[in-house]
Parts: structure tokens; sequence; C-alpha cells
């Protein structure tokens, strides 16, 4: 199998600089100051054409996705994590204040250079925070087995949020090849939101309808359709993990609904962001022995 080319996937940045623009929201750490750094709002608004009060439900589901997430991290315990196209994510900056954690961000060249100039200017360097260019669908892998940083007594959590949406699914088998192997070596699992089903974003359209108009943007700009690279539904996503050798375990974003920042904010309907949240989950993926 040939190696993939990274700037194929150059253009998702955009998407990345959006998905920022909402976590400013909440009360996510260092949320706001990445925001404001790289007037995330202007190219939110350039990419959809639309503001932020349209689209309360977007970032409900972005913070509780992300929150969900960090439940995870905690409930598991490990504390070597990596993070698979980190973005503008500042889940780094946050857990690498815990001296004990080994957070590894990446992402393609362009994307993690800059996003360490970001982490360097916001709260300076930490020796505990690493930085790696990678490419989560290239063959060979380019994960950091036996980085000098990475303990083999430890295992590790391995984090993606919002990468494996745009990928078609020869890209995703490559990801899972890749996360596989790391798995194999440190044990650990992997924490993810990006089991999406066409039945999800369908819903997620009817709760609000402007969502599509994004969808649509996120296509103009990155050539890769939400739509099209996801599952059919939760069985099809399911059957195709455990094909890639992973056993799948459902957690409810729901089940942290009382750590969302703030359901009375303008335009939240309370029955919808009930809906949203018991229909969405994130899930821990472990290997099958």
């Amino acid at each position: 199998m040939g190696t993939s080319t990274a700037s194929s996937f150059d253009l998702i940045g955009p998407t990345a600089l959006a998905a920022a623009y909402s976590r400013q929201f909440s009360d996510i750490p260092y949320a706001l100051e990445i925001a404001q750094k790289v007037d995330a709002q202007t190219v939110f608004e350039q990419h959809t054409g639309h503001h932020l009060e349209r689209l309360t439900t977007l970032v409900l589901w972005i913070e509780s996705r992300y929150k969900a997430i960090n439940h995870l991290i905690a409930m598991f315990g490990y504390t070597q994590i990596i993070e698979l196209a980190s973005g503008l994510l500042p889940r780094g900056m946050a857990m690498s204040e815990n001296p004990n954690v080994t957070f590894v961000e990446s992402d393609l060249p362009a994307m993690i250079d800059f996003k360490k100039q970001l982490v360097m200017q916001l709260i300076g360097e930490r020796r505990n925070l690493q930085f790696e260019a990678i490419d989560a669908t290239s063959i060979p892998s380019q994960f950091p087995i036996d980085a000098d940083y990475l303990h083999d007594s430890e295992k590790v959590a391995i984090l993606c949020e919002g990468l494996l949406l745009y990928l078609s699914f020869p890209e995703k088998e490559r990801v899972c090849a890749n996360v596989r192997n790391m798995l194999q070596r440190y044990g650990g699992v992997w924490i993810t939101p990006d089991l999406s089903t066409k039945d999800g974003w369908y819903r997620l359209q009817e709760i609000n309808p402007t969502i599509h108009k994004t969808f649509q943007a996120i296509y103009n700009t990155t050539g890769r359709s939400l739509i099209d690279n996801c599952f059919n539904d939760m069985e099809h996503a399911r059957q195709f993990f455990i094909e890639q050798g992973f056993c799948v375990e459902e957690y409810k974003l729901i089940e942290i609904l009382g750590e969302i920042s703030d359901l009375e904010r303008p335009g939240i309907d309370s029955d919808q962001a009930n809906h949203l949240l018991a229909t969405n989950s994130v899930f821990a993926l472990t290997l099958n022995s």
C-alpha cells in the first residue's frame, strides 16, 4: 500500500479555525485565547457565510464531544496521550499543566508548526508537551513508536476529534492500522467521537437546518464531504472497527450533561439539547484480543 500525500489534506485547516471559533463560547481552558489569537471569527464567517448565533446546536455539539473525550481520558487514567490532527484544540496546553502527563500534539507539517508557534506565544515551552508532524493515514506509519519521551511501562491514550469525518474508507483503514500498531506496542485505548453516521448527520440537520450550509461550506473548502465519508448507521460503524481489530465501547454525550458550560445561552432549546446529547456519543476502542 502506498504512502498518502500529506498535501491532499492541507485544505482541511480552515475547519479547525471554525471549530476554534465555536469552542470560545464554552469554558474550555485556552479556547478563548486561541480563538482570539487566530481571529477565528473572521475565518468562520468567511467559510460558512453566517454568524454563530445561528449555529448554537453546533456549538453545543463541539463543546460536549470535547468534554466527553476528557471524561474518558480521566476514566482510563493513562498519562501518555497522543492527539491526532490536533489542529487548534487546546487540550494539549490544558493537560500538560500536569507534569505527570506526557502529551503529544500531532498534525500535518504546516499545521503543527503553526500550532507550536501559537502554543509558545500563549504558554511558552513545556518539556512534557511534544509536537510531531504526522499524517495519520501514512503507510509506513509516522506515529512516535519508540520515541524517547514515551515509556514502555505506561499505556497510551490516542485521541482524534474530527479527523475520521473527512477520510475515505481506505484512509480510515490506514489510520486504524497505525493506531493498532501503536496499541500493540504500548497497550491502551483509542478515544474518538468520529464514528459519525448518515443517520446522525440527518438528525443534526433536522434540529438545526442551518448546519447544512456549514457542511456545504466545508465541502467547498476541503473538497471532502462529511456525509459521503460517514458510516451508514451505527451497526456499519461497529462492524467496520471490529473488522479492523477493535472492540468498541460507546458512551453517550448525555453522561456529561452537568459539565456543559451554558445550556441557557440564547438559541438553545432544552429539549433539542437533550436530544442531541442523548443521540451522540464518544467511543473507546481497544484491541480485540
